[in-house]
């Protein structure tokens, strides 16, 4: 379970003019996830004083092909767990970290930045650095006209 969440530095750049940005159609974005230097450190936690296991971490989001910005956020996560983080320090420094305690410091560090992330790409005239829902209202109500059969026996 992720106990702490901290941001300690936000990078963002922009290499081309806003009307230069809007003349391309396809623009690759490549997002790139880095988890590292895990730790065991004691920490405050809603349980009381416990030991976690801290993991720093990096996500950038490049605007590639063309080459036009990228926005970089670095921080660290703790993870707490029942289970021996001694030996979950061990895997992870011997290039064996648990899928499921990185899938979770991941995502869980997506959630945390992706609104941010979107606000600054909007700041920097970038495209949305994370797809945004469309909504479509006529597709709704053509959807709500077709009435699907029933299947119920009863």
């Amino acid at each position: 379970m992720i106990v702490n969440f901290q941001l300690t530095n936000v990078e963002s750049k922009v290499y081309s003019t806003a009307e230069d940005i809007r003349k391309y159609k396809n623009i690759n974005i490549n997002y790139d996830v880095n988890l590292k230097n895990p730790s065991i450190v004691a920490q405050s936690t809603p349980f009381g004083e416990k030991s976690v296991l801290r993991v720093e971490y990096t996500f950038a989001i490049n605007y590639l092909s063309p080459n036009i910005g990228h926005i970089r956020f670095e921080g660290l996560s703790d993870y707490y767990s029942e289970e021996n983080l001694g030996a979950l320090k061990e895997k992870w420094d011997a290039g064996n970290a648990p899928g499921d305690v990185q899938n979770e410091l991941a995502n869980n560090m997506v959630a945390n930045l992706a609104p941010l992330a979107l606000l600054l790409s909007k700041a920097l005239g970038l495209p949305p650095s994370m797809p945004v829902p469309v909504i479509n209202f006529q597709q709704q109500a053509q959807q709500k006209k077709k009435e699907e059969p029933t299947y119920y026996h009863g």
